[in-house]
């Protein structure tokens, strides 16, 4: 079952209390821009990472984000809709069975 995603007239019930503790306190929005951008700590390549409240190590914060929200298997990848590598907006979250980037193999010409 899909949890709603975190909207302005959201009822604060439906938002996961994991949200309100750990991820919106760390979150900027401007005015009218669609990506929510994390302002805790990342990676070297500028990933979002957050302590886990259950094992105390550092995960990636998005695939942390699309677990409050979705149920997906363990091998799917968590993509952004948005280019922007700091975006926590769960409607710009994506999971997919195929990561990112990888293409299928074209056809011989």
């Amino acid at each position: 079952m899909r949890r709603p995603l975190v909207e302005l007239h959201s009822r604060l019930g439906d938002i996961p209390i994991e949200w309100l503790r750990l991820i919106e306190p760390r979150l900027v929005r401007g005015a009218f821009l669609p990506c929510w951008i994390w302002s805790g700590r990342c990676d070297n390549n500028g990933y979002p990472l957050l302590k886990s409240p259950v094992t105390g190590k550092y995960v990636m914060t998005r695939r942390f984000v699309a677990a409050m929200f979705w149920k997906f298997p363990d091998h799917y990848y968590v993509a952004l809709s948005c280019n922007n590598i700091n975006c926590l907006n769960p409607r710009h979250i994506v999971p997919q069975e195929e990561h990112p980037k990888w293409a299928p193999p074209t056809v011989g010409i």
